[in-house]
């Protein structure tokens, strides 16, 4: 498109948009509430920063929203037996009797994530990492522990969501060689 003003070329997500200096204002514009719209489809670390939140303030419901309705949940700790648990609702209930014993400790809990290899096909993504959980007793760190994960996070309803939760624990030091930035609870 050419006209009495400038020539202009904006890229989003692949795509070219054209413009002159007289509409890049309402282009640039557009853009912005389009992105605005699109934050959780084009953010996949909302999922993480979703399930970091509801570690913070010990809500299962906020996790649930994290699941796909037939996600499925898998912990492979060293020196226990491996547990799956499959349907948003089941594993719910498994992080709400979790919350429920941490809460009645007077505890906290602080969870950080470190995104590792990502890679999307179209509405999946396959995530390996790494994360930190830290129990805290009057604000101050008690005890961390760490951990890797797999998962497969779904598009649904314009938001990612775990369809396949899977971890097993690692070592402080193995967590902090990982390459990457880190995915942190949102403050309050």
């Amino acid at each position: 498109m050419v006209t009495d003003g400038i020539l202009c070329f904006v890229f989003v997500n692949s795509t070219v948009y054209i413009g002159c200096m007289k509409n890049i204002a309402l282009l640039l514009l557009l853009l912005a509430q389009f992105s605005v719209a699109q934050d959780d489809t084009t953010n996949p670390n909302r999922v993480y920063e979703k399930f970091s939140e509801a570690y913070a303030t010990l809500d299962a419901d906020i996790l649930l929203d994290c699941y796909t309705e037939d996600g499925t949940l898998l912990n492979l700790y060293d020196g226990s037996n491996p547990n799956s648990i499959k349907s948003a609702a089941k594993i719910r209930e498994y992080f709400a009797g979790f919350f429920q014993r941490i809460a009645g400790s007077g505890k906290s809990l602080e969870l950080v994530f470190k995104i590792t290899h990502r890679e999307r096909v179209g509405n999946t993504i396959y995530d390996n990492g790494y994360y930190k959980l830290s129990t805290l007793a009057d604000d101050m760190v008690e005890s961390s522990g760490y951990g890797k994960l797999s998962t497969i996070l779904e598009l649904v309803d314009d938001s990612w969501r775990f369809r396949v939760d899977s971890n097993t624990n690692t070592d402080k030091m193995e967590f902090e060689r990982a390459k990457t930035g880190s995915i942190t609870q949102p403050k309050n």
